[in-house]
């Protein structure tokens, strides 16, 4: 998840990028800008989902930022962290949408706890409705959601749920990913490609068997994901993969390959510019655990 850090402090954004380095419940992309105006430029290109402003700044402040969102981005989160202690300011700035308002100087428990309603917020944001789907090919083997999660939680664990989501577009945080390759059982000719992030893997493994904290923890924020992670992922998605039915032979896929990709091809960028009829964007989630997605695409 993408967190843009505004405020013309050097020190004030390294304190921030460290305590924010350590959150545990999922890892956070971090950039900092200076400028209310380098800010309004990373926003247009890097397309964060949660931005934390100071307020006194050169040129623009904080608020002027807040102001100019609440027009452009009315859906971003704005956050501000200031030494701003005016009881009428705070409130113009909670007026405008601020979605919490944390004083300097703050411990880093502090920063991570108030972030984390946010970045839940942004998870459930996500989440789509089953009929804004876009109805998928027919000729594809590519099953309904509902199916697909039938299947999981009675093969794999009854706690996970899969929910449609909204067409993902490929960025950093989607590598490192692992893609399964699910093919005809004859001509063993790939006909559904999926790529899951890393969460979406650690869910699907820890579904099977139990992964130590630390492991987890290497996997999602050092890009480590060791071979107990990827054994179980890619047991559980064998043990789905009969939902995935060839229309013509009637016969169920299986899975071919699964293997782990650490950073962008040609291939993967492909697989996210599929039409919204040959593909399920999917989250992936278990209760206490951060969402995982999916993209599953009909080939």
């Amino acid at each position: 998840m993408k967190v843009l850090i505004v405020d013309d402090s050097h020190a004030t954004c390294e304190i921030i990028r460290r305590a924010l380095q350590q959150f545990e419940y999922r890892k956070l992309l971090l950039r900092c800008a200076s400028r209310v105006d380098e800010a309004m430029t990373l926003i247009a290109d890097w397309q964060p989902q949660i931005i934390l402003t100071d307020w006194h700044m050169p040129d623009k402040t904080g608020i002027e930022l807040l102001e100019t969102l609440r027009v452009s981005h009315p859906e971003l989160p704005v956050a501000m962290i200031s030494t701003v202690d005016d009881a009428t300011q705070i409130e113009y700035a909670t007026s405008l949408g601020c979605a919490f308002f944390l004083s300097k100087p703050f411990s880093d428990d502090a920063l991570r706890s108030a972030i984390m309603p946010l970045v839940l917020e942004q998870e459930a944001n996500e989440v789509i409705a089953e009929d804004e789907a876009v109805p998928l090919r027919e000729e594809l083997a590519l099953p309904k959601t509902d199916l697909l999660e039938r299947l999981m939680q009675k093969n794999i664990s009854d706690s996970l749920m899969l929910k449609p989501i909204q067409a993902q577009q490929l960025d950093e945080s989607k590598v490192p990913c692992v893609m399964v390759v699910y093919a005809e059982r004859g001509s063993q000719k790939p006909r559904v490609i999926g790529v899951l992030d890393v969460y979406a893997a650690c869910v699907l493994a820890s579904s099977l068997q139990v992964i130590p904290q630390e492991e987890a923890h290497k996997a999602i924020h050092l890009n480590q994901i060791n071979p107990e992670i990827m054994t179980a992922c890619k047991e559980a998605l064998a043990k789905t993969a009969y939902a995935f039915l060839d229309k013509q032979s009637k016969m169920s896929l299986f899975v071919r390959s699964c293997t782990i990709l650490y950073q962008s091809h040609p291939k993967l960028e492909r697989l996210y510019q599929y039409p919204l009829d040959s593909r399920l964007d999917l989250s992936c989630e278990r209760e206490g655990m951060a969402q995982g997605k999916m993209l599953i695409v009909g080939v």
